[in-house]
């Protein structure tokens, strides 16, 4: 295999546009933004067309004379992308896409048609505005040989680390990342939400949060969740964790207490574990009532 020096991509969205600039600066060619023929998407290739000197082009126009075409489309169109660009007199060797839920299979059509297919993901949040650096992140890869070899090899150039995954552990490997980082920010928009009702002013309440969510998930990556437990449920406080689900019990966030609660319970070093259990389920029924107006 030569060295990848050429990528394009399909799509536009904060993936796409994250990975493409970064690539960029690491001396990547980044040939063509490949996008809808609608308007409002070729415009939004364009800003990022622009921004790392790429052409814009459609499915139809395309040149693919790169040496890895990457689909950072949503999962659902991946399949449909692959079977349009197979229809292509000229395709490049390599095409991998940047799905974290979904393998290389989706891109059958392609593989017919002789490309080299994997999937390469990163295991980063991007959204919008400047991209995260993935030094030191972790691409998740799988595919052919030529495929996974080529993914290495960008992933390398960027600074991140590579493992390979499974085809049929790609969902699962999904919903782990899933709870990293979406279902995460979830959590803690339901801790600023009670924040916020304690009185705490939407200008204070993030800078109190940050000391504590920052030391806490240090402690979990140094020493895991067991070891960095704390607070009523790690003590056998009763009285204060049924405190807390008396005053949330007519708020959305009361379903997160007890779920986060719940799975405490038989996970973690929880103290009176059947008073616990008890506790919930006599809130729960409680809670039950007051939302069906009994």
């Amino acid at each position: 295999m030569h060295p990848v020096r050429t990528i394009s991509f399909v799509g536009a969205g904060a993936l796409a546009s994250g990975l493409a600039k970064l690539l960029r600066a690491r001396g990547f060619i980044i040939d063509e933004i490949i996008t809808r023929s609608a308007p409002a998407s070729k415009r939004k290739a364009g800003v990022l067309a622009r921004s790392v000197g790429a052409e814009v082009s459609t499915l139809d126009t395309a040149r693919l004379r790169c040496d890895v075409l990457w689909l950072a489309v949503p999962d659902g169109a991946i399949e449909t992308v692959s079977r349009a660009l197979a229809e292509r007199a000229e395709l490049p060797s390599i095409a991998l896409h940047a799905s974290g839920a979904l393998n290389s299979t989706v891109l059958a059509a392609l593989a017919e048609r002789g490309v080299q297919t994997g999937s390469a993901h990163p295991m980063m949040t991007f959204v919008a505005g400047e991209p995260p650096s993935l030094r030191g992140a972790w691409f998740a890869v799988e595919g052919s040989p030529t495929a996974v070899r080529a993914a290495r090899a960008v992933a390398s150039k960027l600074g991140a680390k590579v493992f390979t995954i499974k085809p049929e552990n790609k969902t699962l490997y999904h919903a782990f990342g899933a709870m990293l980082s979406p279902m995460l920010a979830t959590e803690l928009e339901s801790a600023e939400q009670v924040g916020l009702r304690a009185g705490i002013s939407a200008r204070d309440v993030r800078r109190i949060m940050e000391p504590i969510v920052t030391r806490t998930v240090q402690n979990v990556l140094r020493q895991g969740a067991g070891k960095s437990f704390s607070g009523p449920l790690a003590r056998g406080d009763i009285g204060t964790v049924a405190s807390h689900l008396e005053t949330l019990s007519d708020s959305p966030e009361a379903h997160v207490y007890r779920a986060l609660m719940d799975y405490a319970i038989g996970a973690l070093p929880v103290k009176r574990c059947d008073e616990m259990k008890r506790l919930l389920r006599k809130r729960g029924s409680g809670a039950g009532k007051r939302m069906s107006g009994a």
